[in-house]
């Protein structure tokens, strides 16, 4: 998606000039070390015998939902996880299920017609070792799979669509006023937008900077949450990013162990969203030593709106990976992988079982999982 010479060509475009040929950027590089290390925690935390019934039965959707037809080599990932499928609810594109290759090829599905986005948009998701992936999508729908630092055996292994979303058009959403030196990324993808859909604020498109400041706009009034969110986001490379949205609406992006990438990196917003306030969310019960995080953040909990769960809250101080067990009303059919924010805008991923455990691990390290985990923006179809 973001390559160097794309980067400098957009750069210009947005400032109305021309360029043939870019510079190269500076990428974002995480330890090798720290990757093996979170790859030994990617199984799924079901028996053999689960996971051999699970591989064995026929997979069910939905009257709401459309199955996806996988492609180039790419096949369910199984283990109880769901087949691929595509929801469309009120214009945010909803998709859930698990996939994995022995291949090379990055196109693993066409989305529907109805389904595909107005233009090109580049939503996070959660991969094996708990590290992060995008879905780069066109407005013909071709999906290709992206993996953080180009390490395709992450996606090969697990590429998790739970929780992935985006808008397929700009209707109804507020044109953001970008600040600071900001500028829309250009052409094909869409500029900075805000959209809020039954208490859930959407947004939309792809920003990026020159200069050093971290704000690039502040969400107006109708739009800000009731409390201090941290919402994951795609940066180039698929690399680590979040939003740190205050109450007053002032945004700041963030890159994972700091913001040296800013100059040269674009933000998508796409997938991005949060939960305006705690209205009608069922408080979760906190375990084995996870509390609420504080610090003007909300405590964890969970409401489901048109048949997707929706969490918000942060929490830390976990004696062990297990946080906190779902209510039954918020229980999946199936086991759930979603991508969720943590220490220093490092990236972990929330593993959910049909009977409600829910499992938080950290990449390369479990400590950044303790140390902080937001569930703001994290959600599931059940």
């Amino acid at each position: 998606m973001f390559t160097p010479e794309d980067q400098d060509n957009r750069r210009a475009e947005a400032r109305g000039l021309t360029r043939n040929h870019g510079g190269l950027a500076r990428s974002l590089r995480r330890a090798a070390a720290g990757a093996v290390c979170a790859a030994v925690v990617a199984l799924p935390l079901i028996s053999a015998a689960d996971a051999q019934a699970a591989t064995s039965a026929p997979h069910t959707v939905t009257s709401s939902w459309t199955s996806l037809a996988l492609k180039n080599g790419w096949a369910d990932y199984g283990f109880g996880t769901a087949a691929p499928a595509v929801a469309n609810i009120s214009g945010i594109v909803h998709l859930k299920g698990a996939i994995a290759t022995q291949g090379t090829n990055q196109v693993p599905f066409t989305l529907p017609v109805g389904d595909r986005p107005a233009t090109e948009v580049a939503v996070p998701v959660d991969q094996s070792g708990a590290t992060v992936g995008t879905l780069d999508i066109q407005p013909s729908g071709v999906v290709t799979v992206e993996a953080e630092d180009s390490n395709w055996s992450n996606a090969q292994l697990l590429t998790s669509l739970d929780g992935a979303s985006f808008a397929t058009s700009g209707s109804s959403f507020t044109k953001l006023t970008l600040t600071n030196g900001w500028i829309n990324y250009a052409p094909p993808m869409a500029s900075a937008a805000v959209r809020s859909i039954s208490g859930i604020v959407q947004l939309r498109g792809a920003v990026m900077t020159e200069g050093s400041g971290v704000m690039p706009f502040t969400l107006p009034a109708g739009f800000r949450p009731a409390h201090t969110v941290y919402v994951p986001v795609d940066l180039c490379g698929s690399s680590n990013g979040r939003l740190d949205i205050s109450p007053s609406g002032v945004v700041d992006v963030e890159a994972e162990n700091g913001p040296q990438w800013i100059p040269q990196c674009p933000v998508s917003l796409d997938g991005a969203s949060f939960a305006k306030s705690a209205s009608r969310y069922t408080p979760l019960t906190l375990q084995n030593g996870w509390i609420s995080y504080g610090s003007g953040t909300t405590r964890p909990a969970v409401r489901k709106i048109n048949g997707i769960v929706h969490f918000e809250g942060a929490m830390y101080n976990g004696a062990n990976s297990m946080p906190f067990t779902l209510p039954v009303g918020f229980r999946p059919s199936h086991y759930v992988y979603a991508s969720v924010d943590t220490n220093v805008a490092t990236r972990g991923h929330m593993v959910i079982a049909p009977d409600g455990q829910v499992n938080v691990i950290g990449e390369g390290t479990q400590s950044d999982a303790t140390l902080f985990t937001s569930l703001d923006g994290v959600s599931f179809a059940p």
